[in-house]
């Protein structure tokens, strides 16, 4: 049911309303619906009954106003959403029509769905109800205020969540409801202190507060509760009812006021005009506290959440703290998959969507540092499974800016839905519970002005400058990227396989690229002027994580596709797969550009090629059976790689007054400017091909495409390259671990505003863990650990314990510290080298070693170079793996230098 979906810590927008974007006039019927609004309002059934039609059933019409009409109501709307013509009729003279029924009754309010047959009858042609039928309701909505005759005194009175503590001298005024107190406003002299148990949460406090246990103090602050873990949260003994101080309840009422709107409330403006509040789920939790340092925090519990604990600050909506309660880490453990409590599999989307790029704005690019966008409309069928329980509603995303005007089922007619405010979701109810393995499909119905997003991987972390830029000295040929971050079509709440079938239109001048191998029909993509409006599909038959299009003018080319076919001799690993795959032995690589890049094209289709067959022969497989690289216009570096397409920066000339370099960021490698082509490239097998379960994975994506992109160096350029690329990775790694260990994903810079903090990790530290893990497992082990986990994990999200599990299979080695040490910790170690020369029985032997100074102990290689008197050079890899490691070599001659660690593979600090 309904209920079950809107407890979450989120505002609620109005409802969509598809009968006023079937005509912009009044409905005919809509006497009757004045009609069933005034008997609502007067709790009257029978003058519910006095509009049945004289063919309707007047004991089920007379029942149905007794069960569903209440006295008692203040206020009362009906308003229709839906309406599908009932085919047994002439035209315009029945439908099925949705209703949305609201009465308020003091501070109560109930929101009822309401499915009528509507007929016109007589010869005065008058509208009236021939069945009707209940759907669905919501009954727990409260105009929530401040109890205005209630005000406690409260001495050191203390207010907890966990990690969390609010402790108050001054008053306390409360909210509250007929079972209890569900929200408080806490006014005085105030300290909040929060010490997040996770260690890497401890570290992220420590950047925002410079201290590991955040304390402010505050004079005020907004709780909500529910009421039956109200004693469980707050000391009520240190409460004192008191006499009421009108200025301080004036002022506890501002910052009730301030605060209601933003939680826990449904947004019903466009059918009342007051405020209307869900109640917390059980155990869930809420503090706004107004810190004097820091501004408005918000702390959170919400129990439906993968990680259920949280802090941000307000007024930027930056992250500081995001983790699993206690009781989850116990239960769940560190590994989890985002979408373990999602009710839905998207099996398969079909979407029919045009695009009509929107005009440039000088305003819009100073206000709003984004790129241009599109109109779109579009119509998307999604098939889907419930899996596990039954299930009464669901929720998808789509960007706010979309309006949805319909939600359809096949198998269920027209559905009730809901918009979050501010949270890029739709929530849709179903009229009767669907349990579990039910197939069904819907079919969403949307249009908006939509901003086109930021290539994935901008190069760059000044974004808004990049954006001035391109206004003041133009940017080439505009290009509009809708990807995973758009939300530009309704899908899973979290990114997951599903086949799909595209069909774009955009207008003459202008060409589409798609996930989704493109048919035949379709036109050329590059440029035809003049004429009708352009249409290209593609279809996915190949399982896609999310579905993206780029939209830019393409000039026309004489290179021509090429293909690139697996060796004879591959073979694949006999592993677990993941049903509905498909293999394919070519893939077919195209590539399109701007007329400023257009000069670029062969070489560029070379180079994919080249570096396409060599991750194929690496890891034996083709994920998917068609590659585009599409070059467009920008004046910085960038990619972005989806599923059967990439996205590449054609860089323009810059202008003299354009002071800025990405040559200092972490994955700007001078020395072989092919990286960041073979980094795309490499994301279609690793980041879609393997996808990543949550957000704490992100490494599996972006560290693989950067070692993949080395790996390539390496065999194309050589091993200097190779050696100076793994060089600048280390030096970027050592200088940023600090800021918290790979396995916070995108958070790492996040409360800095520093991207390149997140890159020097994620992406650098992550390719040097795989680097240290071949140098300790070996070639063989590794190279065979690394097919055994793609090909099992293909088309699946992935975690780093499957990653462990895979490697630790082929190198028979336990390697759960290697990772707990690389992937979960901040710090790095300290080791003592030394080396001498010994005589033994067996002739001169050399000493080598290595002693951890740190008090956790390590996994990792470290080569060592001998050079002897006589020329001859020895590199060794040492696997360091205890407190003091010490390895003998037998001596080829007189030694004239030891040099340690020289080629970089080693994070570590080593003293001699």
């Amino acid at each position: 049911m309904i209920r079950r979906l809107l407890v979450v810590l989120v505002s609620v927008s109005a409802l969509g309303d598809p009968v006023a974007a079937q005509t912009a006039e009044a409905p005919v019927y809509a006497s009757l619906v004045e009609a069933l609004e005034r008997a609502v309002l007067a709790g009257d059934s029978a003058a519910y009954l006095s509009l049945a039609s004289a063919t309707a059933d007047r004991n089920a019409a007379e029942a149905f106003g007794r069960e569903n009409l209440y006295p008692g109501v203040d206020r009362a709307t009906v308003s229709p959403r839906f309406r599908v013509p009932i085919e047994d009729l002439p035209d315009n003279t029945g439908y099925t029509l949705t209703v949305e029924v609201f009465s308020e009754s003091g501070t109560r309010g109930r929101l009822e769905t309401w499915q009528l047959e509507i007929v016109r009858e007589g010869d005065d042609a008058v509208w009236r109800i021939r069945d009707q039928t209940y759907v669905d309701s919501i009954d727990s909505l409260r105009h929530l205020s401040l109890t205005p005759t209630k005000q406690y005194a409260a001495d050191n009175l203390v207010v907890l969540g966990e990690d969390l503590s609010l402790t108050l001298t001054g008053s306390v005024f409360v909210a509250e409801t007929e079972i209890g107190v569900t929200g408080l406003v806490l006014l005085g002299k105030g300290t909040m202190r929060f010490t997040p148990q996770p260690e890497a949460e401890r570290g992220q406090v420590r950047i925002f507060s410079g201290d590991e246990t955040l304390e402010a103090p505050f004079e005020a602050a907004f709780i909500r509760v529910h009421p039956e873990s109200f004693n469980s949260h707050i000391s009520t003994s240190r409460m004192v009812e008191q006499a009421i101080d009108p200025d301080a309840l004036r002022k506890a009422r501002e910052v009730f006021d301030e605060f209601i709107g933003l939680s826990f409330t449904l947004d019903l403006s466009d059918i009342s005009d007051r405020l209307w509040s869900l109640s917390p789920g059980v155990g869930d939790f809420l503090a706004e506290v107004r810190t004097r340092r820091h501004g408005t925090l918000t702390y959170a519990q919400s129990g439906q959440q993968p990680e259920d604990i949280s802090l941000q600050k307000r007024e930027t909506s930056k992250i500081i703290s995001l983790y699993q309660s206690a009781r989850k880490r116990a239960t769940r453990g560190r590994y989890f998959a985002d979408d373990e409590a999602v009710t839905l599999d998207v099996l398969d989307y079909a979407i029919t969507a045009s695009f009509e790029p929107l005009g440039t704005s000088q305003r819009s690019m100073r206000t709003r540092p984004a790129l241009l966008g599109c109109r779109i409309v579009g119509i998307t069928r999604l098939a889907m499974r419930v899996r596990g329980l039954p299930i009464g509603a669901f929720s998808l995303r789509l960007a706010d800016e979309l309006e949805v005007t319909s939600v359809t089922s096949s198998e269920y007619g027209p559905l009730l839905f809901f918009r979050l405010n501010g949270q890029n979701n739709l929530f849709v109810s179903l009229p009767s519970e669907a349990p579990g393995g039910t197939e069904f499909t819907v079919t969403v119905s949307y249009a908006g002005d939509l901003p086109a997003q930021e290539l994935e991987e901008t190069w760059i972390a000044s974004r808004t400058f990049m954006f001035e830029a391109a206004e003041l000295f133009g940017g080439g040929e505009p290009r509009y990227v809708y990807s995973s971050q758009s939300d530009w079509y309704p899908h899973a709440l979290f990114p997951d396989y599903a086949t799909a079938t595209l069909e774009l239109t955009v207008p003459p001048e202008w060409g589409v690229i798609a996930s989704g191998s493109p048919l035949d029909t379709n036109p050329p993509v590059t440029r035809s002027p003049g004429g009708e409006p352009r249409r290209f599909s593609f279809a996915a038959i190949q399982p896609t994580r999310y579905l993206s299009a780029l939209i830019s003018r393409f000039e026309d080319h004489t290179s021509p596709t090429r293909q690139v076919r697996l060796p004879d001799d591959v073979t694949r690993p006999s592993v677990p797969r993941a049903d509905g795959a498909v293999f394919y032995d070519t893939l077919t690589i195209d590539a399109q550009g701007s007329p400023r890049s257009i000069e670029e094209i062969e070489t560029v289709t070379n180079q994919t090629v080249d570096i396409a067959s060599f991750y194929a022969s690496l890891l034996g497989d083709i994920p998917y059976p068609v590659l585009t690289v599409a070059l467009t216009d920008s004046r910085l570096p960038g990619g972005h790689s989806p599923a059967y397409f990439a996205v590449m920066s054609h860089e323009l000339p810059r202008h003299p007054g354009m002071m800025v370099s990405w040559k200092t960021d972490p994955v700007s490698f001078s020395s072989y400017p092919s990286f960041f082509l073979a980094h795309e490239i490499a994301h279609q097998w690793w980041g879609q091909a393997v996808g990543w379960k949550n957000y704490h994975e992100q490494w599996l994506s972006e560290g693989f495409a950067q070692y993949f992109a080395a790996l390539y160096a390496e065999r194309n350029g050589g091993p200097k390259v190779f050696t100076d690329i793994i060089r600048q990775m280390r030096r970027w790694a050592m200088r940023n671990s600090d800021e918290g260990p790979v396995y916070l994903g995108y958070r790492l810079g996040h409360l800095e505003g520093e991207t390149r903090i997140f890159r020097a990790l994620v992406y650098n530290k992550g390719a040097m863990v795989l680097h240290m893990l071949r140098g300790l497992v070996g070639d063989d082990a590794f190279f065979g650990g690394l097919r055994r986990f793609y090909h099992q994990w293909r088309f699946q999200r992935a975690g780093t314990d499957a990653l462990q599990l895979a490697f630790e299979i082929e190198s028979g080695q336990s390697l759960g510290r290697f990772f707990d040490r690389w992937i979960h910790d901040t710090a790095l170690p300290e080791l003592q080298f030394s080396s001498h020369t010994e005589t033994t029985a067996n002739g001169e032997e050399i000493v080598l070693r290595f002693e951890q100074l740190t008090e956790r102990l390590f996994d990792l290689p470290v080569s060592v170079d001998l050079t002897y008197r006589s020329g001859e050079e020895e590199t060794l890899v040492v696997p360091v793996t205890d407190r003091v490691t010490e390895v003998r070599v037998p001596a080829r001659g007189r030694v004239r230098r030891v040099r340690v660690n020289r080629d970089g593979m080693a994070l570590a600090k080593i003293d001699r």
